[in-house]
């Protein structure tokens, strides 16, 4: 089971996406449902893996998928139906066939009626754990040598810093 993040993660984060909130993804009280957020990580890791050179669907036409296998999400504040979100993801680590990212999700000053910071609104911080999937066998199987070698590249030009 993975652990809760009740910190930030400490690893580099890039924005990767920004969501605005429409009614459907809330309660009747306006509040984002909490399996929402679950759709907005998955947005977000698509769009960091499309920035770093790859589509995932890319992936998928080499046969391999990425489920997640686990994840753990702190939530920390409720996003409200108009928010724009934005959503940081980074790469924690990588093996030959696994996968961890971590997340932290925000309201910018400005993208809430009536919210003018200073600071950002953290809502949550989240990871997600991947497997490395033979598609059509649907076994365990190694990334592509080529999209390990992208995500590698990526590692090494973020080792040592932090968020």
């Amino acid at each position: 089971m993975a652990r809760r993040l009740a910190h930030p993660p400490e690893v580099p984060l890039r924005r990767a996406a920004q969501i605005r909130v429409i009614y459907a993804d809330t309660d009747l009280m306006g509040v984002v449902y909490h399996g929402t957020y679950l759709r907005y990580l998955e947005h977000a890791r698509v769009e960091f893996i499309r920035e770093l050179g790859f589509a995932y669907s890319d992936l998928e036409r080499m046969g391999v998928g990425l489920p997640v296998i686990d994840l753990s999400v702190s939530y920390l504040a409720p996003a409200l139906y108009d928010d724009i979100v934005s959503v940081e993801v980074g790469l924690a680590k990588l093996s030959f066939a696994r996968l961890h990212f971590v997340y932290r999700l925000s309201v910018q000053p400005g993208d809430r009626h009536a919210f003018a910071g200073p600071d950002p609104l953290v809502l949550l911080y989240a990871q997600t754990f991947h497997g490395c999937l033979n598609m059509q066998e649907r076994r365990a199987t190694r990334l592509p040598e080529p999209v390990y070698d992208i995500l590698e590249a990526y590692m090494s030009d973020h080792e040592g810093t932090s968020a």
